[in-house]
């Protein structure tokens, strides 16, 4: 163990023992790369009534799957298999509802205007309805499409749709999955064992750890998981796909934030498009290209959360080559979390 990571291991556990007691988080896994490479694995809490969390655990990383699609599709970019401007009809020519003439761009920066399914009530239905189901790219269009909520270019808002359609122009570009081409660029090359796009592809379900949900809506969540002889939940993770369906351990996902923000995945131009201020979020925060480009005391730091059952973030800031992962096995905002983590550093190196 370094110094550095020798210094803050007590401050860190503490963080984050305390923050998962004042969220009520069964249970947390945290991870921070610090400056000299070396990395602080935490854990607090369960992740079953009857097993305790571990480091190897893996989580559901919701939106902030769309980080990953993003850095592969201007991967592709880059090679001149496809462009930002090309329309999305050019590579899916049957859309029904959906405009063909919406950009990529457009789609990787969530200003397409189209439909949000992954928030209205009969998504969670149809979902919950058959919760083994595995839900195909081209079923989610046809079954999730809605009225579109503004004029492509004119609106922002965290469409689901725009990052399945995402993969779907991977899978046309390349002519392979999704997960092979992920595999390929992203987690063999930075050495991301532990990080899979479920239930495309699949890992033990002893590796998972237990999702805690609200069912009933009393305020009391339940172990989701609990009894499982496969991995459950394939109708949540499928039905949104590439832009939800990564799972991963803190560890993982810490470190593909530092290599991704070091230019280790992408090349300089593509990862200066990547950062490039795009719609404002609220004041000094803009939105790139699944990466949220904001301030924190004073310093750049580039974050994006994710909720999909579990809950997760990353942050990178760029002036203290730090990168922090919190993943939680409830629903909650995990913002404060990482927060408090980076905190506790900046207390410790005082």
């Amino acid at each position: 163990m370094s110094r550095i990571a020798e210094k803050m291991t007590k401050p860190f556990q503490e963080t984050l023992d305390r923050q998962r007691q004042a969220f009520k988080v069964p249970g947390i896994s945290a991870a921070v790369v610090l400056l000299d490479g070396t990395t602080w694995l935490g854990v607090s809490g369960k992740s079953s009534d009857s097993e305790f969390m571990n480091s190897a655990m893996l989580f559901g990383l919701g939106s902030v799957t769309k980080t990953y699609i993003a850095a592969l599709v201007l991967q592709l970019a880059k090679e001149g298999a496809l462009a930002l401007e090309d329309s999305v009809g050019n590579w899916i020519p049957k859309l029904d509802q959906i405009d063909g003439n919406i950009k990529i761009l457009q789609l990787l920066n969530h200003t397409s205007g189209l439909y949000r399914y992954q928030l209205k009530p009969d998504y969670l239905a149809a979902i919950t309805a058959q919760p083994e189901k595995v839900w195909t790219a081209q079923e989610i269009l046809e079954k999730f499409h809605g009225e579109p909520e503004c004029q492509p270019g004119s609106c922002w808002g965290e469409s689901a749709m725009d990052y399945v359609l995402l993969g779907m122009i991977i899978e046309k570009t390349t002519g392979s999955s999704v997960s092979t081409q992920l595999t390929k660029r992203l987690l063999k090359p930075l050495k991301l064992e532990q990080t899979f796009l479920y239930p495309e592809q699949k890992y033990p379900v002893e590796l998972m750890a237990h999702m805690w949900w609200d069912v009933t809506g009393s305020g009391e969540p339940i172990d989701v998981v609990a009894g499982a002889s496969d991995l459950p939940l394939a109708a949540l993770f499928s039905s949104l796909w590439t832009s939800g369906a990564m799972h991963s351990t803190a560890e993982n996902l810490a470190r593909f934030a530092k290599q991704l923000f070091e230019g280790k995945v992408l090349g300089e131009e593509a990862l200066r498009e990547m950062l490039a201020p795009g719609p404002e979020l609220h004041l000094g925060a803009h939105y790139g290209f699944s990466v949220i480009i904001d301030q924190m005391n004073g310093k750049m730091v580039y974050w994006h959360s994710g909720g999909a059952g579990y809950s997760s973030i990353y942050y990178y800031i760029p002036e203290d080559d730090l990168s922090i992962a919190v993943l939680c096995n409830l629903m909650v905002d995990p913002k404060p979390i990482a927060i408090a983590l980076y905190q506790a550093y900046v207390k410790h190196q005082k």
